[in-house]
């Protein structure tokens, strides 16, 4: 595809860099860069012959434009990987979706990891899992961008990793490269590409022509979990069914699934007893990810008392201040809301007038409980931990 061609590809801050030496190091190519945020941003664009461009992209974007030559970051990690999976003697698992993917992603790596070794990917960072061995970390923090791959398929070679299952989280679609394609949700949409797009277009239009099989919802009744929240009892659907089209025997599903162990910051219980305090921050924080987490805390008798805030974040998806503000009226009846870093003071300037307050998750949830008339109830802290999502 891209040998004796003059490639373009184009944004370096979302993996361009990784995709440009790819590129150099497996074909004879010429490979120019353009670096969509940062230097070249308004240049004029080279000429080429082939142009691997994003599907958030503004420009040259592969889903909007009519130029054959144009391709997605996506497709062309696509044909890398087929490459590199043979070199490392792997199948490809990958799991994308707005929604659930670091999670199912998680859980999918401890059922195959009772029976395969597994090199995974997420926003969490790159492990590697196998039978009696235990989880290894092997690279934090994590990247979900479509490239990534790439480059934890050469940390497997460099290493000499013994590699059943490459299973990559993957924002904004598929690169085509994978056995079994896991879509977790398509809620929580966004916009992409300058307002132009939607992020599940993007996705749906790199499930064409997938050689894979697509798995998109779950098919076992009756999974036992200690997990809280209706939200995780989904993903681990999902997760079990794609463990089972792999392979992996029911009563060893469910057997893991039993086990299975608290995700960090996503609906993760703190501490139990008379006061629960559940940890929700991450960076897949958003509107909907707020109100789905104070509907899972309505369920406890009690107080039920929200920290809401985290910091500003660099993402694929832009968080709308304005429907948080909106998810805080529908519940401040019902909810007790304190606000907290850099997102806590632009909802107090939107005229949200909860209490603003400061210090360490575990300072503040000691000052909250102190400060409540009540002697038992949930404490939700909800926001963002920074980092990535799509």
């Amino acid at each position: 595809m891209f040998s004796n061609k003059r490639v373009l590809v184009v944004d370096m801050t979302h993996g361009g860099r990784t995709l440009a030496r790819a590129i150099e190091e497996y074909f004879d190519a010429e490979v120019l860069r353009y670096d969509l945020y940062g230097v070249d941003k308004g240049c004029e664009i080279p000429e080429f012959d082939i142009c691997i461009s994003p599907v958030h992209s503004p420009v040259l974007n592969p889903i909007l434009t009519r130029d054959p030559r144009v391709i997605s970051h996506h497709s062309a990690v696509g044909y890398i990987l087929r490459r590199l999976k043979e070199q490392v003697g792997c199948d490809i698992i990958e799991v994308t979706g707005t929604k659930g993917k670091t999670s199912v992603a998680t859980m999918l790596t401890h059922i195959l990891s009772s029976k395969m070794q597994v090199l995974s990917s997420t926003s969490e960072g790159v492990m590697y899992a196998s039978p009696g061995g235990g989880t290894a970390v092997l690279k934090v923090p994590g990247s979900i961008t479509p490239a990534h791959a790439l480059d934890v398929m050469d940390m497997a070679m460099c290493k000499d990793l013994a590699v059943d299952v490459a299973l990559f989280e993957v924002s904004l679609g598929f690169t085509g490269a994978a056995k079994l394609n896991v879509l977790t949700s398509l809620e929580g949409d966004y916009r992409i590409a300058g307002g132009m797009l939607k992020a599940s277009q993007a996705k749906r239009y790199m499930m064409k022509n997938l050689s894979g099989r697509v798995v998109d919802k779950g098919v076992f009744d009756g999974l036992k979990t200690s997990f809280f929240g209706e939200r995780h009892k989904k993903n681990i659907n999902l997760a079990a069914t794609a463990a089972l089209h792999l392979g992996i025997a029911e009563d060893e599903i469910r057997r893991c699934v039993l086990s299975f162990p608290q995700i960090r910051s996503r609906m993760e219980v703190k501490r139990g007893g008379n006061w629960i305090v559940i940890d929700d921050a991450n960076s897949a924080f958003d509107a909907f990810n707020l109100r789905a987490g104070i509907e899972e805390i309505m369920a406890v008798d009690g107080e039920r008392i929200v920290i809401l805030g985290g910091s500003r974040r660099g993402s694929c998806s832009s968080l709308d201040i304005e429907a948080v503000v909106r998810v805080i009226d529908v519940y401040r009846d019902r909810v007790r809301f304190y606000l907290t870093g850099e997102i806590g003071e632009d909802l107090r300037r939107l005229g949200v007038d909860c209490p603003l307050i400061e210090g360490d998750p575990d300072g503040m949830v000691g000052w909250v409980m102190a400060s409540s008339s009540g002697n038992k109830g949930v404490i939700l802290i909800s926001g963002s931990s920074g980092g990535r999502s799509g």
